[in-house]
C-alpha cells in the first residue's frame, strides 16, 4: 500500500499573482512555489501540499512578514465562494500586477522590447460593478465546518458552487459583486421558497423544481429576474412571481426557462416570458442597448463604457470610414462607433447575437450599421473586401482564444490602415501580434480592469499599417 509522503514547510517570499487566485513566491534555494491566498511581499511559511508540472503548490501555515499590500477582505465569504480571489490585496497592487501581465505577454510573447503601454485604466467602482450574477438552488449545502450544529434543521441554499467541489453551493448572504436590490431580491427568493416548500435542484439525482436565479440590471436600478426551472409546474411558479413583483418595484421583466439537461448550459433553450418586458435597456454614454435574457454584454457597465471609448479614440473617426467589426456579438463596440463612422460592418458567428445587434442598431437608429451571422475564419476576407470594400478600421473582439490564425492571415493580405485589438486575454493577444508584425505596428496597448478583486484583465491594442 502506498503511502502519504509528509507534508513539507518552506519559506517563501512572495513576488507576484497568479492566476486563480494563487500568489508565487520563491524558496531561498530558487524553487518556485504557488500559494493560496498570498500578497506579493508577504514572506511567508508555506506547507506544500502536492507538486503538478513540476512546480509545488501550498498554502500559508504562517505569515512571517505581511506585506505592505495586505487588506482586509471585505466580504464575509471570500476564501470560500472564489467569485474573488484578490479582495486582501489592495486594489492600487491589484492594478499593478494586472499591468505587469499585458507588458510581460508583449515583451515575452510578442517580441515587444519597449512596448507602448499605457497606463492600466482602473474601474470607477470596485464594488457592486456588476449587471449580471447567477445563483444556484441547491439541496447540498456547503458548511465552513462540516458536521456543525449550523446543518441541522437547514434549507437549501441559493448561492455559488463551491469551488472543487461543484455538488455543493455556498449559501450567499450577500454578495458585493452586483448593487441595488440584488442581495434583497436573492434573499426573498430562498426564504419564499423555502417557506412554500418549493423543491430545490438535486444536483446528484438531477432533479427538482428551482434550478438558478439569473438577475441582469442596469444602471438606474431595474432588474430582469430569469429563474430556471428543472420541470413546469406553472401553479408553484406564478405566485413566487407575483410575490416578487410585489416586493421589488425594481423587477421590471420576468422569465423562466425550463432546462431538462443534466447541465447547466442554457444555449437553445426557449426563455418564456411571463412578467414585465421583453427588454432591459442599459444606457452607455450616447448608445443605448437592449438587453434580453440570453444576450451577451459587457457585465460591467460603467467600464465598459470607459471601455468603448477607448476604442473610439483608437479608431479616430472621422465620419468617412468603414470599420468591420469581428466577433461583434450584439453588436455593443460597432453601435457606439456608428455615429462618427461612415459604415459599421459586424459579423457573428450566434445568430440569435445578430438578432440583439440588428435590434441595438434600430433602437439607436442607426442606418449605417449591417450585420452578417460567419465565423470569422469562414467569412473569407479578401474575397468579402471584393464586394464590400477594404474597411479601413477592423476592430476584432475574439474569445479567449484570441484570433484563428487563418484571420491573421487574411487581415495581412487585406491589409486595413487600422486593427483595433479588444482583448480578454492578453497571451492570445500578444501571439496574434506578433503574427501580425509582418505588416503591422503597435501604436499603442493599454490594460482595462473590467473586473476588479479578480485575476481578469482586458487589454485593447492599436495596430497601424506599416508604410
Amino acid at each position: 500500500m502506498r503511502k502519504n509522503k509528509p507534508q513539507k514547510t518552506v519559506r517563501a517570499n512572495i513576488t507576484g499573482i497568479a492566476h486563480n487566485g494563487m500568489s508565487v513566491g520563491r524558496t531561498p534555494e530558487g524553487m518556485v512555489v504557488f500559494v493560496e491566498r498570498g500578497a506579493p511581499g508577504d514572506v511567508a511559511d508555506v506547507l506544500l501540499s502536492h507538486k503538478r508540472k513540476g512546480s509545488w503548490y501550498g498554502r500559508i501555515e504562517q505569515l512571517v512578514e505581511p506585506s505592505a499590500h495586505r487588506t482586509e477582505p471585505h466580504c464575509a465569504h471570500f476564501g470560500h465562494c472564489g467569485g474573488c480571489s484578490w479582495q486582501h490585496i489592495s486594489y492600487g497592487e491589484q492594478l499593478r500586477q494586472k499591468e505587469r501581465w499585458v507588458l510581460d505577454a508583449l515583451q515575452r510573447i510578442a517580441k515587444i522590447e519597449s512596448p507602448p503601454l499605457e497606463p492600466i485604466l482602473p474601474a470607477d467602482e470596485t464594488q457592486y460593478y456588476r449587471n449580471k450574477l447567477e445563483f444556484s438552488f441547491s439541496t447540498s449545502r456547503w458548511y465552513e465546518v462540516p458536521g456543525s450544529a449550523a446543518e441541522e434543521g437547514a434549507g437549501g441554499a441559493l448561492g455559488f458552487h463551491r469551488p472543487g467541489n461543484f455538488n455543493k453551493v455556498i449559501d450567499i448572504s450577500h454578495c458585493h459583486h452586483q448593487g441595488g436590490d440584488s442581495n434583497a431580491i436573492r434573499n426573498f427568493v430562498r426564504n419564499y421558497a423555502q417557506t412554500h416548500s418549493l423543491d430545490f435542484y438535486d444536483i446528484r439525482r438531477h432533479e427538482g423544481l428551482l434550478r438558478s436565479l439569473m438577475l441582469r440590471s442596469n444602471l438606474r436600478g431595474d432588474f430582469m429576474c430569469i429563474l430556471t426551472i428543472g420541470k413546469e409546474d406553472p401553479e408553484k411558479i406564478a405566485p413566487m412571481v407575483e410575490a416578487m413583483r410585489e416586493a421589488f418595484p425594481s423587477i421590471c421583466s420576468m422569465y423562466t426557462v425550463y432546462n431538462p439537461r443534466q447541465n447547466d448550459s442554457l444555449y437553445g433553450l426557449r426563455f418564456q416570458k411571463i412578467s414585465g418586458d421583453a427588454y432591459l435597456t442599459e444606457s452607455l454614454h450616447h448608445a443605448d442597448f437592449l438587453i434580453g435574457p440570453s444576450s451577451f454584454f459587457q457585465t460591467n457597465s460603467r467600464q465598459a463604457a470607459n471601455l468603448f471609448k477607448l476604442v473610439e479614440s483608437y479608431c479616430s473617426l472621422t465620419g468617412k470610414e468603414h470599420v468591420l467589426d469581428l466577433y461583434c456579438g450584439v453588436g455593443s463596440i460597432g453601435i457606439y462607433l456608428a455615429r462618427n463612422a461612415a459604415r459599421i460592418t459586424g459579423v457573428e458567428t450566434v445568430p440569435e447575437a445578430i438578432d440583439d445587434a440588428r435590434r441595438n442598431a434600430a433602437a439607436n437608429a442607426l442606418s449605417n450599421c449591417q450585420y452578417h451571422v460567419a465565423q470569422a475564419e469562414q467569412l473569407n476576407l479578401p474575397g468579402w473586401v471584393k464586394n464590400n470594400g477594404v474597411p479601413d478600421i477592423v476592430v476584432v473582439d475574439p474569445p479567449r482564444l484570441g484570433l484563428h490564425q487563418k484571420v491573421c492571415t487574411e487581415l495581412l493580405e487585406v491589409a486595413p490602415q487600422k486593427i483595433v485589438y479588444v482583448s480578454c486575454n492578453p497571451s492570445t493577444q500578444a501571439r496574434d501580434i506578433e503574427w501580425l508584425a509582418p505588416r503591422y505596428q503597435v501604436q499603442s496597448v493599454r490594460p482595462v480592469d473590467m473586473f476588479p478583486h479578480t485575476n481578469h484583465v482586458e487589454s485593447v491594442a492599436l495596430l497601424s499599417l506599416c508604410r
